[in-house]
């Protein structure tokens, strides 16, 4: 009966399957209040970055009177109703935030883990003089025409009088950005670019044929929807939808003509590697001819009135891609070429480059790749690089501030918070008044405060 029952494994089947199956719900259940806790964590570090930053920019040394200000900051900012314990730590140089607070856990509170502790803590140093850099990246493609491009001339306004208020040595560079970046003809023989030759190309007379004239005799009106830096605008039209012969046929010969193809200033991408660092490394930037890019850049500068100047001469058009962008504005805070000024060297002086975009990427390198052009439509490469320039120009020191204007797209604004170097340095505007007040707020905390962990 022993060597029976023994050899009877239908029931130890079912208890392993029992115990498997437990096991494999625990490690679900395990993984969800992980990731609920994670989230609880980001959430949290946000609103310790946000209440330092309120302290330090407040003009506050009271304790009690920074401690109020770290009270409103958290009330403001804490949309999840969590339960916070925090302490406030304040010295002659910093503020610091010490956030704690438990995550209910949903699923292992059936093992007995019924919450896990939770904590963040940020930091900030108070208000001191040091020289700075800052690279001023603005958006200028077609959708910034009209309202978008008024309201970017009056926050810039408000921030360029900040930057002239600032006691110390403030120097301030405008990289315009579209489909490319304009560095300007005069620098078309400089060592660190190669042009190609401006093109003039002969196209011969063409065949003759015969021309039928006509008027038309009715109209249709229709609507067409197309897109202006990837937004979508519809408008009417009159479409003919008959004619009648308008006179006798006659010959008509093309004519010979002369295209040419000029270099207006426009630089692209380097290849590999090299399209992902400032360093000059000797490899040369290419220019691109008959390509269209707006307004030269402005190098470093401590004339405010002139940064002005050149911002309010911005005009929209073309194409959105951020790269461009970002990768000339940290040239400008590189101390090596194209633009190497030698003040980026200087070991106390900030680096910080704002970036306001009103729009996704819409525009990606060419593929394959040719001669530095961005003809290519693949939103999930240009966000990728994006992203990665981020990365290497915070490694490099350089402060990031980010401003999304009035757009929707979800990826793009989890892109530009994320290229931020802290979320509170990320804003969020849908009109005028909010793009001001963005830009006044990082004029304030650019000059007065930085988060230091």
């Amino acid at each position: 009966m022993l060597k029976k029952y023994l050899s009877n494994t239908a029931g130890n089947i079912s208890i392993m399957f029992a115990v498997s199956s437990f096991t494999l719900i625990l490690g679900v259940a395990a993984a969800l209040d992980l990731l609920g806790a994670t989230s609880q964590k980001d959430s949290m570090q946000s609103m310790a970055d946000a209440a330092v930053l309120a302290a330090v920019t407040s003009g506050e040394t009271d304790r009690a009177k920074i401690k109020k200000f770290v009270e409103t900051s958290l009330d403001i900012n804490n949309s999840d109703g969590l339960e916070l314990n925090w302490e406030l730590i304040v010295n002659d140089e910093s503020v610091t935030v010490d956030l704690k607070s438990p995550y209910n856990t949903m699923m292992m509170g059936f093992v007995g883990k019924k919450s896990l502790p939770i904590g963040a803590v940020s930091e900030a140093k108070f208000p001191y003089d040091l020289p700075i850099n800052v690279a001023l990246v603005l958006d200028r493609t077609g959708s910034m025409a009209g309202d978008n491009m008024n309201s970017l001339r009056a926050a810039s306004a408000v921030l360029v009088d900040q930057f002239a208020e600032y006691d110390a040595d403030t120097r301030v560079a405008v990289v315009p950005f579209s489909n490319y970046v304009n560095v300007g003809l005069s620098r078309r023989n400089e060592t660190w670019i190669t042009v190609p030759p401006d093109e003039t190309i002969e196209i011969p007379a063409g065949e003759c044929y015969m021309v039928q004239p006509t008027t038309c005799t009715t109209y249709e009106t229709r609507t067409q929807t197309f897109y202006n830096d990837g937004v979508p605008e519809t408008r009417e039209y009159q479409q003919c939808t008959s004619t009648v012969n308008d006179g006798p046929e006659y010959e008509y010969c093309p004519p010979a003509r002369t295209v040419e193809r000029k270099w207006n200033g426009c630089i692209g991408s380097r290849s590999g590697l090299y399209n992902k660092t400032a360093a000059y490394r000797g490899q040369r930037i290419p220019g691109v001819l008959h390509a269209s890019c707006g307004e030269e850049i402005l190098e470093l500068t401590d004339d405010m009135t002139e940064v002005k100047a050149r911002i309010d001469s911005l005009t929209a058009s073309k194409e959105t891609y951020i790269p461009i962008g970002l990768i000339n504005g940290w040239r400008m805070l590189d101390a090596d070429l194209p633009f190497d000024s030698l003040s980026n060297k200087e070991d106390k002086r900030k680096r910080a480059l704002i970036l306001m975009t009103d729009g996704q990427n819409t525009l990606s390198l060419s593929d394959p790749y040719k001669d530095g052009e961005h003809t290519g439509s693949d939103q999930a490469e240009a966000n990728a690089l994006t992203s990665e320039l981020c990365s290497n120009i915070k490694d490099a020191g350089v402060d990031i501030w980010t401003v999304a204007y009035n757009f929707d797209d979800p990826i793009s604004k989890t892109m530009l918070s994320e290229c931020a170097t802290s979320s509170a340095q990320f804003f969020d505007a849908s009109n005028q008044a909010s793009l001001v007040s963005a830009f006044e707020e990082i004029g304030k905390s650019l000059f007065v405060a930085r988060l230091s962990r």
